[in-house]
């Protein structure tokens, strides 16, 4: 091999080991990050505090009936569930106002405007606050269905950590080709972003995170950081709330809970690169530096093997059968193997289905588009998002 080949071997030999390390890490990670289940310890003593379950619902009439029901058969013995219909078009408050009747728990409240100067769920969220009762205040999205034990399972574990703020990460409930092929690709980038590990390192002030799909919050905590209102204008709102936890010296808890509840997102293509588009902008604060960063990761861990074996098989087909051409190729192989088994790790902590592994080169490419949809939406600083625009040129 000649001197360039040796430098491109070697330097592509630390790509490679670097993914051996990513395995270790990751092991290293899932040892630091709690998980909760249905037979995690659940609150059974003494009197129960009242807690507000606050779900904020837009054109929601598909799964909202499902998420309510799952809400209601909770076993926590004290809880209310307050719903925001917030000005959909479709049948979501006619479904709510049905299952009102049928339970007194459940209340509905109707959002006619949207106020200048905020977006559509912090908005609703807000209203909802106004009317809880609650000691703790629940946030969850339409889109995520609840074990029975989850509520109980999660206010006994903010309890015994003397947690101001528990956030859960849920299982991906995916149904179609392009859900099963993305969705765990693109949770992962989110997770490069804020790794659980440093999310519950009280010592990183930078590292405040909350998944909106599952918050638990103290309502002391919730208005000693101004609530809802100081993050009127964010559309990833659940990551502002975690850095302002974290910055006010409260304490923040992040748990894996795939067991506990899961959440059905994005049914088409289309919604999963406008939506990831929007959480991408959004957890950087519409700051591009970290999204270049995250671009440069998956071009290095995901891409570069899928060029080299490209090439060097088209190499060895058309003759060149050389030690470098297949030094490279063994590397590559090495490479896609490592890269394969860290993500069928990570699809199983996201009960994903096994077998959409097949697919992740659709799914690279499509979060490289999303990532590059996400930098140019940090220079326009708008978003369109349910029907609401936000901020300037549309994305």
């Amino acid at each position: 091999m000649s001197v360039w080949q040796s430098i491109v071997v070697a330097a592509y030999g630390v790509v490679v080991a670097l993914c051996l390390a990513r395995h270790f890490l990751w092991s290293w990670a899932m040892r630091r990050t709690p998980f909760l289940s249905p037979d995690s310890p659940r609150f059974e003593g003494g009197e129960a505090p009242l807690v507000s379950v606050l779900v904020p619902a837009k054109d929601e009439e598909e799964g909202v009936a499902e998420c309510l029901r799952s809400l209601l058969q909770q076993s926590y013995p004290r809880f209310e569930v307050l719903v925001a219909d917030d000005r959909s078009a479709d049948r979501t408050a006619e479904i709510v106002e049905r299952l009102a009747a049928e339970d007194s728990r459940l209340q509905l409240v109707r959002i006619v405007d949207l106020p200048a100067g905020w977006t559509g769920k912090c908005n609703a969220l807000d209203q909802l606050q106004r009317r809880a009762q609650g000691e703790w205040l629940l946030f969850v999205d339409a889109d995520t269905r609840h074990h029975p034990e989850c509520v109980s399972v999660a206010v006994e574990e903010a309890t015994r950590r003397s947690a101001d703020l528990l956030s859960l990460m849920p299982s991906l409930d995916a149904r179609t080709f392009w859900e099963r092929t993305v969705q765990p690709f693109a949770a992962m980038c989110l997770m490069i972003l804020y790794p659980l590990p440093q999310v519950n390192d009280p010592n990183r002030k930078d590292m405040g995170f909350a998944n909106g799909q599952f918050i638990l919050i103290r309502r002391s905590a919730y208005e000693a950081i101004g609530g809802h209102a100081s993050v009127r204008d964010r559309f990833v709102e659940d990551v502002q709330l975690g850095r302002r936890v974290r910055e006010q010296g409260l304490s923040l808890r992040v748990a894996m809970a795939p067991d506990l509840f899961s959440v059905r997102m994005y049914a088409t293509l289309r919604e999963i690169v406008r939506g990831w588009t929007r959480i991408l902008y959004s957890a950087v604060d519409g700051r591009p530096g970290r999204l270049y960063m995250l671009a440069a990761f998956i071009l290095a861990f995901s891409v570069l093997s899928y060029a080299v074996l490209v090439g060097t098989v088209a190499a060895l087909a058309v003759g060149r059968s050389t030690p470098f051409v297949w030094t490279m190729l063994w590397l590559g192989a090495a490479h896609e193997i490592l890269q394969q088994t860290m993500f069928a790790r990570i699809y199983w902590t996201t009960r994903s289905r096994l077998a959409y592994l097949a697919f992740r080169p659709l799914a690279v490419f499509v979060m490289l588009y999303v990532a590059a949809r996400a930098i140019r939406t940090c220079s326009t600083q708008r978003v369109v998002w349910r029907g609401t625009a936000y901020g300037g040129e549309v994305v």
